[in-house]
């Protein structure tokens, strides 16, 4: 039977990306069967030999940067907890895919189901948008956003399957979360106080969440939320994200950054955002 694994390659050797478990030299690995103590009780994480389809692969696609993906035969026993935990006891290593099978079959695996699971497993990074600033579209987006912001992280939570947003929200995390989380930080460390370091990295955190929350059309209705069904109540934030806008906010006062370095390029008060509105 015919499933992935992810793994990282270090050096040559063949490794697993949760309990570094060595299978071997990938160069003697491939056709040579391989048989674990297997453990058949419902324990997750424990002995055997964990392989997934490829709506699985996102779980541990990106938690190094040198996880590659391997097509692999299994057998013998089996516990199958989802989608993103399968155990068997007997395995062999048939081939590495190279960077374009892989994306090929995630895309096929993405066309037969009712979310975008291929640009989960390959987020957008807004740093690499390249579009002129429009500044009074992007202000009219930053008040929507700031009006429901407080909201996205629950919502989200609880209107996605917990399985599937872990997985997800590891993904982006990985690809995109922390380089721009870091990038944005280092274009305010000289304006903002420390102490509010936790509060920026929190409003970026909460646009990954809206971002999140794009990849799945099949939500009509988001729970916490009042909304027009079939409409996403945070896509402020999403069409931000897609213009290349990452908004931070230190108690005080709303960032746009923009670019590769996260450059602010819009600052504005929470009380000018609301005057704004106002008039």
């Amino acid at each position: 039977m015919k499933k992935y694994k992810v793994c990282r390659l270090v050096d040559g050797e063949v490794i697993s990306p949760f309990q570094e478990h060595i299978y071997g030299t990938e160069s003697r690995l491939f056709g040579q069967p391989l048989v674990f103590k297997f453990d058949n009780s419902n324990e997750e994480c424990t002995n055997g030999f964990y392989a997934t389809d490829a709506d699985g692969i996102i779980y541990s696609l990106n938690k190094h940067p040198d996880c590659k993906v391997y097509e692999v035969e299994v057998g013998g026993k089996e516990k199958i907890f989802d989608e993103y935990k399968q155990r068997y006891s007997e395995a062999t290593f048939i081939r590495r895919l190279t960077p374009a099978a892989v994306r090929k079959s995630i895309k096929a695996q993405s066309d037969k189901m009712d979310w975008n699971y291929y640009e989960a497993c390959y987020p957008i990074d807004p740093r690499k948008i390249n579009v002129p600033l429009d500044r009074e579209k992007a202000l009219s987006l930053l008040r929507a956003w700031a009006s429901v912001r407080s909201s996205v992280r629950s919502s989200v939570t609880a209107s996605v399957k917990y399985s599937v947003w872990a997985s997800v929200g590891a993904s982006v995390r990985a690809s995109v979360w922390a380089s721009v989380r870091d990038s944005v930080w280092d274009s305010v460390r000289a304006s903002v106080r420390a102490s509010v370091r936790a509060s920026v990295r929190a409003s970026v955190w909460d646009l990954v969440w809206a971002y999140a929350s794009s990849l799945f059309p099949n939500i009509k209705k988001w729970k916490g939320i009042n909304h027009a069904d079939g409409v996403n109540p945070f896509q402020s934030g999403i069409d931000l994200w897609m213009m290349g806008l990452i908004p931070s906010y230190d108690g005080k006062v709303w960032r746009l950054h923009k670019g590769e370095k996260m450059d602010v390029v819009l600052k504005i008060s929470k009380e000018d955002l609301t005057k704004e509105v106002e008039e």
